[in-house]
């Protein structure tokens, strides 16, 4: 083992022992839009941890109401009206009182408050739909779900599907770097009864390049990939705990193969760590942002 791989083995033992109980969540909904799924979704995942639920919904200031020269008269937002419908929504969904909720009406950029809001009551896990307005592209993400998940700096729960029962059948695609290996522990410490299945796929190489060499069979090099990925997809089970494992073949493009993977597999949540390593940009990795957008499932966004 190299000084680089202890260094990251002492550092997952410390992320591991410093894995706490979630005790604040924070859930950021749209009132106008049909967001009932994203705050029972919050609901469950609170009853679940025992945790106390901060409900955040922003009204973004209507640009007609920035100080006006005209003498136009300032229009009046009804936030209280707004919460009252909130906590009537709470209340439906909380009959047995056992969640702990606070509302919050703010003026402003839904991300922008949204994280404020996390930071602001120091939460373990923001929860928040896709709210993607694009036609024909209900379970696409919307530039504030994005955001959020781009800039915040705890895991964010990204819901695209109705909710109907808590999270069974869970995929987590991995690299085999540190950031999966959180990602997945976080995983189990959330939602200790679902079944967990981690996934890696490589890109198989169909044609001579500068890593190659002239002449040999690209099948060998092929056959060698995978069995690499395949006893490193053994030792990581081990690691994280994890008894479902499976490497399939990328071809030429892992992430859609893998896109398709999740597809085909019907799993009601996607889990991916935030940043990527081998020169990803900070913020999310290409990777985990091109999981977010295509993943038909809701998708946790893992943020250490």
């Amino acid at each position: 083992m190299t000084v680089a791989e202890k260094l990251d083995a002492k550092l997952f033992d410390k992320k591991a022992k410093e894995m706490k109980k979630l005790q604040r969540i924070v859930v950021g909904i749209d009132v106008f839009e049909n967001s009932d799924h994203v705050l029972k979704r919050a609901m469950m995942v609170a009853r679940e941890t025992g945790s106390d639920l901060f409900v955040v919904h922003a009204v973004r200031i209507p640009w007609l109401d920035i100080p006006s020269y005209f003498g136009s008269k300032p229009m009046a937002i009804d936030k209280e009206g707004i919460k009252q419908k909130i906590e009537k929504k709470i209340k439906r969904l909380n009959k047995e009182k056992n969640v702990n909720s606070f509302v919050f009406v703010k003026e402003g950029n839904a991300d922008d408050i949204i994280l404020y809001e996390a930071k602001l009551h120091k939460a373990d896990l923001i929860i928040i739909g896709a709210h993607s307005r694009t036609k024909g592209k209900k379970k696409r993400v919307g530039a504030t779900a994005e955001k959020v998940a781009n800039q915040s700096h705890m895991p964010v729960l990204v819901v695209k599907n109705s909710c109907k029962k808590p999270y069974k059948n869970i995929i987590a695609p991995t690299d085999f770097e540190i950031q999966s290996k959180q990602s997945i522990l976080f995983a189990r410490s959330l939602f200790p009864d679902a079944s967990i299945q981690i996934v890696n796929a490589f890109e198989t190489i169909y044609m001579e390049g500068p890593y190659t060499m002239v002449g040999r069979d690209l099948s060998q090099y092929n056959d060698v990939a995978r069995s690499c990925a395949k006893s490193d997809l053994k030792t990581f089970m081990k690691e994280v705990s994890v008894k479902k494992g499976k490497v399939i073949d990328g071809e030429l493009y892992a992430k859609e193969t893998l896109i398709e993977y999740i597809k085909e597999g019907g799993y009601d949540l996607v889990v991916v760590g935030s940043r990527g390593t081998g020169g990803f940009k900070a913020l999310l990795g290409s990777f985990a942002t091109y999981i977010l957008r295509e993943a038909p499932g809701d998708v946790l966004v893992y943020v250490p």
